[in-house]
């Protein structure tokens, strides 16, 4: 495998099964798993959450870039991208030019239903922290969702993560990861 091909990039909105199912496929191709927003924890040297609130979303995005970056000079990886990282042209661009892009699509009552507990996702609290009910959960879902979708799905492969067992899906996964790059790597040979 080229280069090209051995940086797998998982995208999708929260909730969507990127860390559970990240790791599995690495497992599954032989990869190293890298989910970057530990990454950027790890860097800014706090969560994500605390660097929303303290520096904002444009600060965090910054943040976001620079830990793509730093990735992107590794081999071997599936990297579980956060649910935002494709708003940034240069993210969204790199992404493209550096590997395979693959898209976990749920629908928003799954993500509404998988979300509603969760207390680390700034983009999904009302005004002052408020819990949000399942119901304005799902209006802001779909509000990010019809931002984002067109970059979601401009992945190269795309699998629904809504109702299949995980490990059906990573192996799902698998077989049109190598089928992809099969395909593409006799296509680059034809040139």
């Amino acid at each position: 495998m080229k280069k090209y091909h051995s940086l797998i990039f998982l995208t999708g909105f929260s909730g969507s099964g990127k860390s559970t199912i990240g790791p599995l496929l690495a497992n599954s191709l032989g990869y190293e798993f890298v989910d970057l927003d530990q990454v950027i924890e790890k860097r800014a040297g706090k969560a994500i959450t605390r660097i929303f609130a303290e520096n904002g979303e444009e600060q965090f995005r910054e943040l976001e870039l620079q830990a793509l970056q730093g990735v992107l000079e590794r081999s071997d990886l599936v990297i579980s991208l956060g649910g935002g990282v494709l708003e940034n042209d240069r993210s969204y661009e790199l992404i493209k030019e550096a590997g395979t892009l693959v898209y976990l699509r749920s629908s928003t009552k799954t993500l509404a239903r998988r979300l509603c507990n969760k207390t680390d996702r700034p983009l999904l609290k009302g005004e002052n922290n408020r819990k949000l009910s399942r119901e304005e959960i799902e209006e802001k879902i779909s509000a990010i969702l019809k931002k984002r979708e067109p970059r979601y799905e401009s992945a190269s492969l795309t699998v629904q993560t809504d109702v299949k067992r995980i490990g059906s899906t990573v192996e799902e996964l698998t077989r049109k990861i190598e089928r992809y790059v099969r395909k593409v790597s006799a296509t680059a040979d034809d040139q």
